[in-house]
């Protein structure tokens, strides 16, 4: 049921490969189509440039030999007899070559232009002309029969600057538009196929990594709150985040099992502890309802109940003091309480309780120790200190000393003469409803929650609880709480 809910609760969100497959076969989308356009203008650039340098290499030759010492137009001293001005076939690359006066009008043209059929080759002018262009550029071209020409028309001038004719130039296309064209498609091709490996490769890698995780997912969704001990075993595929993962997943269960075995334990002890005292109060009610008795007898038999009642208020009332400590915050650093002056309000109510005892009373308190904190609580932490004292001290001495420890912190110490502890038995004094064997012998009526309150009330504050004890030699308690610089 967990699994499935788990499950119907996502119902809309993308799995891991397909947001890695998403994101980074985006970026290398974007990345390859921008690589692949550079490569296209660059090959078109370059293919551009290198036609046009032809061109401009030749057209410059004509220019160097049509301008007369006079600065006139002798279009005749050009050396028009060369291979690639008298024919007009693609093994000798030939070159198609008109010079126009200043006019506009053809002066002379090569040979292998008259190859073209009725007078097909262009005798005008086939722009105005310009002087060389980017190299770059797109090549300027003409169609003659089944020829495809680009060409190049530059002016003819003098030393002064003068125009004083025009040369026409062209050549055979070399297909560079198909060839552009050709490149285009290859390059997208290549990039589908390219995006398409790695798309795979992404894919493939994203379920290797994953493995691992859904190995520790399957594990994880078999365990229960029965199956506790349960723990994820690392895969060996696993990475190094992976294996954390794994690792703190086992440290949470770790708690989660310590949370449930205490939870268990503490559910047993509270049944019994409410258990004992209500089957003590239950057999001591039916007894005195056997038979008609005295009123002395009923006295008795109620004044009992009430003693019982009252433990039973008491361990009620620990027990929920500890719960809402457990789910309250931590106390307001603001609040200020005197530590000597609660020690001093409540010592007299608990030096009655011993007056009748060969028990020496004595509280060292001097006039302020203000430290931070909740007054209830600590209230709490020294009726049960001394409470504990009280009931465990048959004879002897209780001392309770409250002093400034170092400049961050104060000290409460309660130290009695009483039934003591053995190292085993301190080491669970803090543990809930736990009662050491020497307590049980006194038959003192205690919950087992006193020294548990306490504990959990000195680390909510922040401070800290230390306990010395030897059995007939007495105990020792220590609570360090932080000092506050302002005034209760």
């Amino acid at each position: 049921m967990a699994n499935s809910s788990t499950t119907a609760a996502l119902p809309n969100r993308s799995t891991f490969r397909q947001r890695l497959l998403l994101t980074i076969g985006s970026a290398l989308a974007v990345a390859l189509a921008v690589l692949a356009a550079l490569i296209w203008l660059g090959a078109y650039a370059w293919f551009n440039h290198t036609a046009h340098q032809v061109l401009r290499a030749e057209t410059e030759h004509v220019l160097a030999q049509v301008v007369g010492p006079e600065g006139a137009l002798r279009a005749d001293a050009y050396a028009w007899n060369e291979p690639h001005h008298l024919f007009r076939g693609e093994h000798v690359d030939p070159f198609f070559l008109q010079v126009f006066n200043a006019e506009g009008e053809l002066v002379r043209a090569s040979e292998n232009i008259a190859a073209f059929p009725d007078d097909a080759y262009p005798e005008q002018l086939l722009e105005t002309p310009t002087p060389p262009g980017r190299s770059y550029a797109p090549l300027r071209t003409v169609q003659v029969e089944d020829t495809q020409l680009y060409y190049m028309v530059r002016p003819i001038r003098n030393a002064e600057g003068t125009p004083i004719g025009i040369v026409q130039l062209a050549r055979r296309d070399p297909g560079l538009q198909q060839l552009h064209r050709r490149l285009a498609f290859g390059l997208g091709g290549g990039l589908l196929v390219v995006l398409m490996g790695l798309g795979g490769l992404i894919w493939w890698v994203a379920g290797r990594v994953l493995r691992p995780l859904e190995t520790i997912t399957a594990a994880t969704q078999t365990i229960s709150a029965d199956a506790l001990g349960t723990r994820i075993t690392v895969p060996d595929e696993a990475d190094r985040e992976t294996a954390q993962l794994a690792a703190t997943l086992n440290t949470l269960l770790d708690r989660l099992e310590t949370a449930f075995d205490e939870m268990r334990r503490f559910t047993a002890s509270a049944a019994h502890e409410l258990k004992t005292p209500l089957t003590v109060l239950q057999g001591h009610v039916d007894v005195t309802l056997r038979r008609p008795r005295e009123a002395e007898d009923y006295r008795e038999t109620l004044q009992l109940a009430r003693r019982k009642i009252s433990h039973l208020i008491a361990m009620v009332q620990g027990l929920l003091t500890l719960a809402r400590i457990d789910q309250a915050d931590q106390p307001d650093p603001e609040a200020t309480v005197d530590l000597a002056q609660l020690v001093r309000s409540e010592a007299p109510t608990f030096r009655a309780a011993v007056a009748e005892r060969d028990v020496a009373f004595v509280v060292n308190a001097p006039e302020s120790v203000p430290v931070a904190g909740a007054p209830e609580m600590l209230r709490e932490v020294v009726t049960n200190l001394l409470d504990n004292a009280v009931k465990y001290t048959r004879q002897g001495r209780i001392e309770v000393t409250v002093r400034v420890h170092d400049p961050e912190t104060a000290a409460l110490v309660v130290s009695d003469t009483g039934v003591g502890m053995t190292e085993d038995e301190q080491a669970q004094a803090t543990d809930r409803f736990f009662r050491a064997a020497s307590m049980h012998a006194t038959q003192v009526d205690g919950s087992g929650l006193g020294l548990s309150l306490v504990d959990q009330i000195v680390r909510w504050h922040g401070g800290t609880l230390h306990i010395e004890s030897a059995p007939e030699h007495g105990t020792t308690v220590t609570v360090q709480l932080l000092r506050s610089s302002k005034a209760p």
